[in-house]
């Protein structure tokens, strides 16, 4: 973070007032007084605004666009926690600060990204002194970020969840809720277009009989046998064997949380998954002092209940961070082309350049070799109906 860079100016729009700028409306006053400032109307009249609602500022970026800091007045860390207008962070010292980010650099940053979100590394500046030495800041200035895991909001926006994470714990239920294998596949698609790894944490396995059958998604792929047959160990070994490390646990029997803990040790860990899952109750199963808010699953419609509302960047005594997110009910992918889609299939892989046309989608295309390979059983089915499924929606 110390690296020099060379700068440049940029001008930053100001943000426009919400009221509407009044025109001076004293045109007769000016007839009456003198009959020459009346031609001189035009010029000093404008319906444009000018002065403080059209002002932009000058800012010195660096070559990544991004401010450049005084690192000798300023100091680094990293953000913990999104509040509101507050973010909180804990710097290279271990303090906590409360923050706000400047006005100026949220300009910055909102054309192209969320501002700030957990994970971030920030520079702030210290505004204690203003404060009766309590420890509050001002970002100013965010480091370019090397991952991010983003999702589509009911806006059809961008949420981005965390920054700068390592790999993403994908954790899904096989009972109470139901596995949905789906959702799983747009987690990985998800993780590696943000530049995360992806694992797979399926948990209560401790509920898991040996046929038991994982969720239909909808009618069409109940239709196509997507799922037909499939039992929950069934679609771990699926995974298994397309190269995703897929861990087995439980909090009830303890089963898989020691190989949990060496998954989380020394790495920045996001944990992602539907409501219920037991995202919180395996934090703390491997850190009991975390002491996270649990609840139980609904017995009527088999879903959970809202326990994490925050998405909050937390230190692992045994080495690593681990940042918890609000469970989800549904994960609609971000940004990605249907071109890329096809690249996070990795058993598409050999197949994609025998297919007859260079921009073949595998949806039923002439001259195919993904679809002939679903065909010769090559590729599974519930893969390839997945992948149709998330091509519609992209």
């Amino acid at each position: 973070m110390s690296r020099k860079r060379p700068s440049r100016k940029v001008r930053v729009e100001f943000r426009q007032n919400r009221q509407v700028r009044r025109r001076a409306d004293d045109w007769t006053q000016r007839f009456r007084a003198d009959q020459e400032r009346l031609e001189d109307v035009q010029t000093s009249e404008s319906v444009r605004a000018k002065g403080d609602l059209s002002r932009k500022r000058t800012v010195i970026v660096g070559d990544d666009d991004q401010r450049v800091v005084d690192e000798a007045l300023w100091r680094p860390g990293r953000v913990t926690k999104v509040h509101g207008l507050f973010v909180y962070v804990t710097d290279d010292e271990g303090r906590a600060w409360e923050c706000t980010v400047r006005r100026v650099l949220r300009t910055l940053l909102i054309q192209t990204r969320a501002p700030v979100m957990v994970g971030d590394r920030v520079w702030l500046s210290d505004q204690a002194r203003v404060h009766d030495g309590r420890p509050v800041g001002v970002i100013e200035r965010v480091e370019p970020r090397t991952t991010t895991l983003s999702r589509r909001d009911i806006r059809r926006r961008e949420h981005a969840i965390v920054a700068n994470a390592e790999q993403l714990l994908a954790v899904v239920s096989v009972a109470q809720p139901r596995l949905r294998p789906h959702l799983v596949d747009r987690y990985i698609v998800a993780a590696l277009k943000g530049g995360l790894q992806p694992i797979l944490c399926f948990n209560k396995m401790d509920l898991a009989a040996a046929d038991s059958p994982a969720e239909t998604e909808d009618a069409e792929e109940e239709a196509d046998g997507a799922n037909a047959g499939l039992s929950v160990h069934d679609i771990v070994a699926e995974f298994r064997s397309l190269g995703y490390r897929c861990l087995c646990t439980s909090v009830v029997s303890g089963a898989g949380l020691d190989e949990l803990r060496e998954v989380l040790r020394g790495r920045l860990t996001v944990l992602s998954g539907q409501s219920g899952v037991g995202k919180s109750s395996l934090l703390n199963a491997v850190q009991p002092g975390l002491q996270l808010p649990t609840a139980s699953v609904s017995a009527e419609n088999e879903k959970g209940r809202h326990t994490t509302t925050l998405a909050e960047l937390m230190p692992l005594d045994f080495g690593g961070f681990v940042i918890d997110t609000p469970g989800i009910r549904a994960f609609d992918l971000w940004a990605v082309a249907p071109g890329e889609l096809e690249a996070c299939f990795v058993e598409f892989l050999p197949y994609i350049a025998q297919c007859r046309f260079n921009n073949c989608l595998h949806r039923g295309e002439e001259g195919c070799a993904v679809g002939a390979a679903v065909a010769a059983g090559a590729i599974s089915a519930r893969r390839y109906f997945s992948y149709l499924k998330m091509l519609t929606e992209v």
